[in-house]
C-alpha cells in the first residue's frame, strides 16, 4: 500500500532538523524532527511502509524489526491527525 500525505492544507518547511508543518485544513501547527523529518519527504512522494522502515535502518543503523516499529507508529500519528491521503 502507497502512503502519501494529503495535498490539500498542508504547508511545511524545513528549518535546520526540523520541519514546520501547518495543516490549514485543521488550523494547527506540528513540529516534527529527528526520524519523523527523515521520513517526511518519503510521504511526500509516497512510500511504503518498507521503505520508511529502511530509510531509519540506514539513517540509524538500527535493526529492521525496531525501525518498522517506529515507521508504523509514525504513521499512526500522521493518520489520527488527518494528515495522509484516503
Amino acid at each position: 500500500m502507497t502512503l502519501r500525505l494529503r495535498e490539500r492544507g498542508l504547508n511545511w518547511r524545513q528549518l535546520d532538523d526540523e520541519l514546520v508543518v501547518l495543516d490549514g485544513g485543521q488550523a494547527t501547527y506540528l513540529a516534527i524532527n529527528g526520524s519523523g523529518a527523515r521520513l517526511w519527504p518519503a510521504l511526500v512522494e509516497g512510500t511504503t511502509l518498507k521503505d520508511l522502515a529502511s530509510v531509519l535502518v540506514d539513517a540509524y543503523a538500527i535493526e529492521e524489526q525496531e525501525a518498522t516499529r517506529d515507521a508504523e507508529l509514525f504513521v499512526a500519528a500522521l493518520s489520527e491527525q488527518g494528515l495522509l491521503a484516503v
